[in-house]
């Protein structure tokens, strides 16, 4: 393979300091992204399941703690009927929680 007729494009300083700018900046994003998924709790959740009957509240901590850790899961959990809740409240709490 030959190279004949490109010639190598190297980059000025100014190239070089916008692109090491570009990079702080993408970086800085993905930081912001990262930090707001995990500082977000679904709104409600804590009502939701500190208000099932049948639980004491110190599972029902536990699983809300699962849950603020867990947005998806939360959200899904919000969505859900109440025979459905206690449901997924007791199963998951007869895996995971042993007190």
């Amino acid at each position: 393979m030959s190279n004949l007729g490109k010639r190598k494009r190297y980059m000025t300083d100014e190239d070089v300091a916008v692109f090491n700018g570009m990079k702080e900046a993408v970086s800085d994003v993905a930081v912001a992204v990262r930090e707001s998924i995990h500082a977000e709790a679904a709104p409600g959740i804590y009502n939701a399941v500190i208000n099932c009957p049948g639980f004491s509240r110190e599972a029902l901590m536990y699983a809300l703690n699962h849950m603020m850790e867990h947005k998806a899961t939360s959200l899904v959990f919000l969505d859900m009927t109440p025979d459905d809740r206690d449901l997924w409240l007791k199963t998951f709490l007869a895996k995971h929680y042993h007190n």
